[in-house]
């Protein structure tokens, strides 16, 4: 089911403020930035070689943080920045949403971040230990 760890989700206030501290005081380089309208969020993508084709991390910042319909915003608002999630790579988005649920597991499918993407998926925290889990296939 699963192929490897994409990325893990940061979610902070100021994006470029975030970004500047990770890439001066640990050495990591931006090499994406995205507004994902479906999610209402600024996000870029930061790792050690500055690729896909190595752990990524997503350092996440609501569009619009005064919006509380959207669950970034109120995240940041009742417990500030930190860790949002960890984001699998699948072979199968439906297949392994359906062998979750099948589990017992709350299962939310999400629309896809771009056009030409495939679905994702999100697996609530009280399933995962306190964690969110999100699943996309590229």
């Amino acid at each position: 089911m699963t192929k490897k760890i994409s990325h893990i989700g940061i979610l902070v206030h100021d994006a470029d403020a975030a970004v500047k501290h990770w890439t001066e005081a640990f050495g990591f380089t931006k090499f994406e930035d995205r507004r994902i309208e479906v999610e209402g969020i600024r996000s870029v993508f930061i790792s050690v070689g500055g690729s896909w084709d190595e752990m990524v991390i997503e350092i996440m910042q609501p569009l619009d943080k005064s919006n509380m319909e959207n669950a970034l915003s109120r995240r940041l608002a009742k417990v500030g920045e930190g860790f949002y999630h960890i984001c699998l790579e699948v072979d199968d988005v439906e297949g392994s949403s359906q062998a979750l649920r099948d589990r017992g597991m709350t299962v939310l499918m999400r629309d896809p971040t771009e056009a030409g993407a495939s679905p994702r998926w999100l697996v609530h925290p009280k399933d995962a230990n306190g964690v969110m889990v999100e699943a996309i296939k590229r």
